[in-house]
């Protein structure tokens, strides 16, 4: 019996050691099984978020296009996929669909990021689809005189009036007789020729007799380098706040503002085309018959027209233009012949006036009762104006009669001159803003130049672009 119990044991205790071998095997075999379930799971959740990476790249990638100025571009198509990232074992690509929103300043993005694992794979193992809305919008708006680089008022100035001003370079002024009145006077840069001023040259600063803020007494400056100009110099006194050398100015990047900004796909050229200018007795409304969405020509493409006027001059003599809506057309207005227009516009709404082309007057007015108008010039600087206008002249307005537009803001992306002009009673000009302002004006004949501190600049913007307002993962 002993020898029985022996053997019984010895079989229970191999039976016990087998169930403990599988037991254990069992949860071996479940650990394995987890860890490479795991880690499946983290490639493929790395993978899927290398997808959604490409995606946002994708829509990265369109906004970007669009801010370089292509506000037409409509995305990579499905056809064309862009490599993003490619390692040794997968690559990640993107492509694009861009199509307009409720608004022309808006954009609908759909970018697909792919990712091929392995990455010679000929279908993706991995997508993710998002939905971006890009809207674009301006960082700041205008003011009364806004330059991007020099503000140069000549000898012959006796004073200039104006609101705010804004400069990303400087201000100079020629001579000691000249009077620079503003209410707010913010310069960015400086003149590396005059010990480094901000604000120099031999003319005067000097405090309005009045402001349009409550509460302020005094002319704020505010300047990144020195206030050349004494009084008052760097020193606050009882007429000037003055901050200089200050080194968190942000300039002015760009003044351009694209068409689409306000016309969209609902705008329609006028049956007449640029006939509507040139053709009727004074005042034209622009446009001649239909509705007042047809209003500009043309309505696609870029640069000025041949088929405006003559060879793309379009003389507009001194005749009397009711601005109905907003305007595009695409020609140089009276580049071989300056005119004398005068421009209306029958709302309270600001309208504009976009000119894919250069701007010749020897005068311009703005009829009574007008609501504001912003023209605003694409071309560039004509080399015949050279001679007059040191610092470009895109935008160039003569001498020929006494310029009484206060409801009229002359906008460039290149230089606006101001050449021997003669004003009527202040003020005399809505605004002024480009690339460069050089003003050399007749004093006092028979008024100086003032601009208008009511004109409503925060409607014009400036540095606009596009910004993604909106993101869904599909």
């Amino acid at each position: 019996m002993k020898h029985a119990d022996i053997n019984q044991e010895d079989g229970m205790i191999m039976v016990a050691v087998i169930a403990t071998v599988i037991f254990i095997g069992m949860i071996m075999f479940g650990l394995f099984s987890l860890a490479n379930a795991n880690l499946i799971r983290s490639k493929t959740r790395i993978l899927q978020l290398e997808a959604q990476y490409a995606a946002e790249s994708g829509a990265d990638a369109a906004i970007a296009t669009l801010n370089s100025g292509n506000d037409t571009y409509t995305g990579t198509g499905t056809s064309s996929p862009v490599t993003v990232l490619t390692a040794s074992t997968y690559k990640a690509t993107f492509t694009t669909s861009v199509v307009n929103g409720s608004t022309a300043k808006e954009r609908v993005i759909t970018a697909v990021g792919y990712v091929y694992s392995p990455k010679n794979s000929s279908t993706p193992s991995n997508k993710r689809t998002i939905k971006v809305v890009a809207q674009r919008s301006s960082q700041s708006t205008a003011t009364s005189l806004v330059s991007r680089n020099i503000l140069a008022i000549d000898s012959s100035v006796k004073t200039v009036t104006a609101k705010d001003v804004f400069l990303n370079g400087y201000l100079t002024m020629a001579k000691n007789t000249t009077d620079f009145i503003a209410e707010n006077i913010t310069v960015g840069g400086k003149n590396t020729g005059a010990a480094n001023c901000s604000i120099g040259g031999s003319g005067s600063l000097v405090k309005p007799t009045s402001f349009t803020t409550a509460g302020q007494t005094k002319t704020n400056l505010t300047l990144a380098y020195n206030n050349c100009i004494t009084p008052p110099g760097n020193s606050s006194d009882t007429n000037f706040n003055v901050l200089a050398n200050q080194n968190n100015i942000t300039s002015i990047q760009s003044t351009y503002v694209p068409w689409s900004q306000y016309m969209d796909s609902t705008y329609q050229s006028s049956p007449s085309g640029c006939g509507d200018w040139t053709t009727g007795s004074s005042p034209r409304s622009i446009p001649s018959t239909g509705n007042t969405k047809k209003t500009h020509y043309p309505d696609s493409g870029s640069g000025v027209s041949t088929s405006c006027g003559t060879n793309g001059d379009l003389a507009l003599g001194s005749s009397q233009y009711n601005i109905q809506d907003n305007v595009h057309i695409r020609a140089n207005l009276c580049a071989s012949s300056a005119c004398t227009p005068t421009f209306y516009n029958p709302t309270s709404t600001t309208h504009y006036i976009f000119v894919e082309g250069s701007v010749n007057f020897d005068a311009v007015y703005t009829a009574a009762g007008s609501g504001p108008l912003v023209l605003i010039a694409y071309g560039s600087d004509p080399a015949s104006k050279a001679g007059s206008c040191p610092y470009g002249g895109s935008v160039f307005l003569g001498n020929g009669g006494n310029t009484a537009a206060p409801k009229l803001y002359l906008l460039a992306t290149n230089g606006i001159c101001l050449y021997q002009t003669k004003f009527g009673a202040k003020p005399a000009l809505g605004g002024l803003g480009g690339k460069n302002i050089y003003i050399s004006t007749n004093s006092g004949t028979p008024f100086d130049l003032g601009v208008d501190t009511s004109f409503p600049v925060a409607d014009i913007p400036l540095d606009l672009s596009w910004r993604a307002v909106y993101y869904e993962r599909l």
